[in-house]
């Protein structure tokens, strides 16, 4: 079973009525544990979900991204 996450640092947040976002790193930092794995029970049912509706925010996992930007040639 996965180490239950310490909200504390995030509850700060979210109480400044601000929109943020974390990294995987910045998260596990944050809260002691790692993030749900799953997409779904992450946005939706997780511990941190259930306390982001709670302060009127809504939580989408957004995975990272990778930017091809075409290069000029002279």
């Amino acid at each position: 079973m996965a180490k239950r996450p310490n909200l504390e640092k995030i509850v700060s947040k979210m109480e400044k009525g601000k929109d943020f976002t974390l990294s995987r790193s910045q998260y596990l930092k944050l809260t002691g544990a790692e993030p749900p794995k799953d997409k779904w029970y992450t946005e939706k049912r997780s511990l941190v979900a259930r306390c982001a509706e709670k302060f009127g925010y809504s939580l989408v996992v957004v995975p990272e991204k990778l930017v091809f930007e075409k290069r000029k040639t002279l």
